[in-house]
């Protein structure tokens, strides 16, 4: 297993993608932190990795709040004594035209998906310095690339989510530490059985396909990095015409 001792911190790894992502670390051999609100989700989420046989912690945080992200980050050091790999995978989608968005959700899209990320590798990194190697990987989205109606605090969320994972990347390159950005589209996020056979299944990707794409970024040699990777099912995504 090419993560044998190695231990990842996954923010929002109690379910759906973040818990998918948690899966194919461990099957790797890494020990998981995962990082969510404290609460049954989140007992349930550890309870499942363990069962596989694998190390994983619930690292109980609000990733918008940064007394619980460095809670977060100080257990999981004191239970393994390392970090290795960081994923920022906690967010939120509303959808709503621009002069139809409260400010209390623009607080919260911009909280949860680009302020959490912050918090996290403003605690985490320190400990990946401290090493000289490490891997992080932030989970963005096409709206990080391409504008979109009906998302434009989503999309500002995600764009700077990009700026400051592109920025990030050169401030720690020279400590050994490389950055990545994951951008899916069209995740069966609901977990619904689709038939192979179907034209659906052309249309939607699972979690554990973006899953194994972070693993794949986590597993490639010390040597290597990979930078912003698109994963979209064949059926959709960006086309050229004309």
């Amino acid at each position: 297993m090419r993560l044998s001792n190695q231990v990842a911190l996954v923010t929002g790894g109690s379910r759906g993608l973040g818990l998918a992502i948690g899966h194919a670390l461990a099957t790797e051999g890494a020990a998981v932190a995962c990082v969510a609100r404290a609460g049954a989700e989140l007992d349930r989420a550890v309870e499942q990795l363990r069962r596989t046989g694998s190390q994983a912690l619930a690292a109980a945080a609000d990733v918008t709040r940064a007394d619980e992200v460095e809670h977060a980050v100080r257990a999981t050091i004191e239970q393994w004594g390392r970090l290795d790999i960081v994923v920022l995978n906690a967010g939120t989608w509303k959808g709503a035209p621009v002069h139809e968005t409260t400010e209390e959700v623009w607080d919260q899209l911009l909280d949860l998906n680009l302020k959490g990320a912050f918090l996290t590798l403003r605690y985490a990194l320190p400990w990946l310095i401290d090493r000289r190697r490490g891997t992080v990987v932030g989970i963005a989205s096409l709206g990080a690339w391409v504008g979109q109606p009906n998302a434009s605090a989503y999309a500002a969320a995600k764009w700077g989510l990009r700026g400051l994972l592109e920025s990030v990347a050169l401030e720690v390159k020279p400590h050994g530490i490389r950055v990545s950005i994951v951008a899916p589209h069209n995740i069966n996020s609901a977990g619904r059985r689709i038939d192979p056979a179907s034209d659906e299944r052309r249309h939607a990707i699972e979690s554990a396909d973006v899953a194994a794409m972070v693993a794949f970024i986590c597993t490639a040699p010390d040597f290597v990095s990979i930078g912003n990777v698109t994963v979209w099912p064949v059926g959709a995504g960006i086309r050229s015409e004309g």
